[in-house]
């Protein structure tokens, strides 16, 4: 197999691990809490990556992410449709070059991707790219982190 094959099944791995770990926390955190609580609820520390957001489908099309790591920062949206989503944003390193991660996929994931962007230590790096998931429904969920 090619090295890029092998590098994306660790990511997919990964992403089913980090999904695993923060449903069983968002789970066990949703049991006691309040609804509205449970709304706010964060995501536990994944082992090998740091600061994650997972944007998921919402009665909104549009969801906003904002993951600060340390003095740096990504901010952007995630504009779902029926079967693509276009993500916009910007990565802004400050004393270290930083790489911000994408990875989207759909229920049974027949639809994946993984994508990076890197901004130089004292930039800030634009980006906005879209993917599609020719499925029904398209992608269910995208997660944005810092890797470490």
């Amino acid at each position: 197999m090619p090295t890029t094959t092998h590098r994306r099944i660790g990511r997919l791995a990964g992403a089913l691990a980090a999904l695993a770990t923060t449903t069983a926390v968002l789970a066990a955190a949703t049991a006691t809490a309040t609804p509205a609580q449970a709304a706010t609820a964060t995501p536990a520390a994944v082992p090998h990556r740091v600061h994650v957001a997972r944007i998921m489908v919402a009665a909104s099309s549009t969801q906003p992410f904002s993951i600060p790591y340390g003095a740096s920062i990504t901010e952007g949206t995630v504009t779902f449709y029926n079967r693509s989503l276009d993500i916009s944003g910007y990565v802004k390193a400050v004393s270290a070059s930083r790489t911000v991660e994408f990875i989207g996929y759909n229920g049974n994931l027949s639809c994946y991707f993984d994508e990076t962007r890197t901004a130089s230590a004292g930039t800030t790096r634009t980006f906005g790219f879209g993917e599609t998931c020719d499925v029904a429904g398209g992608f269910a969920a995208v997660d944005v982190y810092f890797p470490v």
